[in-house]
């Protein structure tokens, strides 16, 4: 993880709960089961060489197949994109039981479903400035000040 990632701080909270949504669905996406033909071989991406480089030695998972090799581009760089929202999506989930008062668990649980602050202060029937005061109350409580 980068360094910067590992203090959590209001302006990162701010964000992660902004962005809960997709990146629990990014989560849920990444861990659908994908084809495969034994531990590294996708099926379908390693194709048959012919004349004499067919001969010669190969190093262990050597490929010259262009789509071999994007799909593990894909796969290094999304399991490390997903080990990242992993991690922020576990950093505000540890923190919600911190939100104490009704009001206050009913808007972060509304943010968390990806409403936005209007359509929140029109279902419960406050003001924006009202949700604005209640955002800043669960990030206090979120972060321990």
């Amino acid at each position: 993880m980068k360094q910067r990632q590992n203090k959590v701080t209001k302006v990162n909270l701010l964000q992660w709960i902004e962005n809960y949504r997709w990146m629990i669905e990014s989560i849920e996406e990444a861990r659908q089961p994908v084809a495969k033909v034994d531990n590294n071989s996708y099926i379908g991406a390693k194709t048959a060489m012919y004349g004499i480089e067919a001969t010669l030695p190969k190093a262990s998972g050597w490929t010259s197949d262009p789509v071999f090799i994007e799909v593990q581009r894909r796969v290094y760089s999304n399991n490390k994109r997903i080990m990242e929202y992993e991690f922020k999506v576990t950093e505000v989930q540890k923190r919600v039981p911190l939100v104490h008062g009704d009001r206050e668990i009913e808007v972060l649980h509304r943010l968390l479903n990806g409403n936005s602050m209007r359509s929140i202060g029109k279902h419960m029937k406050l003001s924006s400035t009202t949700i604005f005061r209640l955002k800043n109350n669960i990030f206090s409580m979120m972060i321990g000040k």
